[in-house]
């Protein structure tokens, strides 16, 4: 079977820059298979991450300032694309296409209009690529009432389901999610959800207990050090999100810059030293996981669980899930050719190429859309890269289409 290859772009929920992936490509539609070529994590510049992450906690930014964010993020994103092909000594030439999402920086879960905000100009990665350029995957999503997380169900299906394993993929990234793939299933059969929050909270505080000179809880160095407070947990797991049944996503809101200052506060008050209020968060973040597996796991048990994300690298995080899942396998995606650092960008290849195959990308009984649909937008690349991607969406889209839709989706 011919191959084809394609690029991946991902940026941190830590807002500290761009990784990319170079795959190789066979088969079409949901019968795609990735393998990966080079994967390389390229930084953003010097203040860049600070006002990112001061607009992800929505602090002021100026219309002027946002609009620069967008295209200074772009930049990267292309950067990023350029660096993964020139390690790999392959010929951008030879790409069909890039995938990529942004930079997340809200996202709102409740109310009547769900709406989330990407930064990262996809013009400016076709301009300095030449590559056609597949971005916003989740904006297709929200329009059809989806929660446009976790957009990338379809692709952790392809690349990680199983003909006799139930298997559970847990991101680990800014908020922990979780897909469900059942042993032998179709994608129909997919569930996915956001449990809860992860590294975005466990970096918020390691931050402003040391001022700022550490931005993450390396190995969980500082939480293994303290206690869990089980007042305070249990407090934490009585948030009517919990009891939420998905399809659902956490809101930007409910653990960001509020609910860190009221645990500062809480701690002080009940003399709690920042080992402790590290040890019960990273406790919590176990406790969201597991918990969301028991109540909402679909009726199958699954046999393994596969972790990936920045912090599966937290030690007292991995002991805490391995304690409290008995009996299950757990193991990092990179004994499935997935390394972690390197999931979420081959998910936006896979994403990338799916749209350009014709395949309705979304999974409503992971997002809660109103259907299946086609995700992304297409920013064309050089003319002689968009003919070729116009003449493989010619060729492969109607017979796949057709497929797709005889599976009684």
């Amino acid at each position: 079977m011919s191959s084809r290859w394609l690029i991946g772009l991902a940026c941190g929920s830590s807002c500290d820059g761009v990784d990319a992936a170079l795959v190789e490509a066979t088969g079409v539609g949901i019968d795609l298979q990735i393998r990966l070529l080079q994967a390389v994590h390229q930084p953003y510049g010097r203040d860049l991450p600070a006002v990112l992450g001061r607009v992800a906690c929505g602090g002021p930014c100026e219309t002027k300032q946002f609009a620069l964010l967008h295209r200074l993020v772009g930049e990267t994103l292309a950067t990023a694309a350029r660096q993964v092909a020139d390690r790999a000594c392959f010929s951008l030439q030879r790409v069909q296409c890039i995938g990529c999402p942004g930079q997340a920086v809200w996202q709102e879960s409740e109310g009547r209009f769900l709406a989330a905000l990407d930064l990262g100009m996809a013009a400016v990665v076709a301009e300095r690529t030449g590559i056609t350029t597949v971005s916003d995957f989740r904006g297709r999503d929200l329009a059809a009432a989806g929660q446009g997380v976790p957009v990338g169900a379809m692709a952790d299906y392809l690349l990680f389901r199983h003909p006799a394993e139930h298997r559970v993929v847990v991101h680990l990234g800014g908020v922990s999610r979780v897909v469900f793939l059942r042993a032998n299933g179709r994608f129909q059969d997919v569930v996915g959800f956001e449990a809860g929050p992860a590294g975005d909270l466990l970096d918020a505080l390691i931050a402003h207990f040391t001022g700022g000179r550490e931005t993450c809880d390396a190995g969980g160095k500082h939480a293994v050090q303290g206690r869990c407070l089980e007042l305070l947990l249990q407090q934490w797991l009585a948030q009517p999100y919990f009891q939420r049944r998905p399809p659902k996503a956490l809101p930007s809101h409910l653990f960001g810059k509020e609910f860190v200052t009221e645990v500062i506060a809480v701690a002080k008050e009940n003399n709690a030293g920042r080992h402790d209020v590290l040890c019960t968060a990273t406790h919590f973040v176990a406790h969201a996981v597991v918990e969301s597996l028991r109540r909402f796991a679909p009726e199958y048990a699954p046999e393994r669980v596969l972790l990936t994300g920045g912090a599966t690298r937290n030690g007292l995080l991995w002991h805490l899930l391995q304690q409290q899942l008995p009996g299950v396998a757990l193991e990092r995606t990179d004994g499935w050719g997935v390394p972690a650092g390197a999931h979420k960008a081959m998910s936006s290849a896979v994403l990338a190429a799916l749209t350009l195959d014709g395949i309705p990308a979304s999974i409503p009984s992971a997002t809660g859309a109103a259907g299946a649909r086609l995700l992304g937008s297409l920013t064309p690349g050089s003319t002689t890269n968009w003919a070729r991607c116009l003449s493989w969406m010619a060729t492969q889209t109607a017979p796949l289409v057709m497929a797709y839709e005889s599976e009684n989706w």
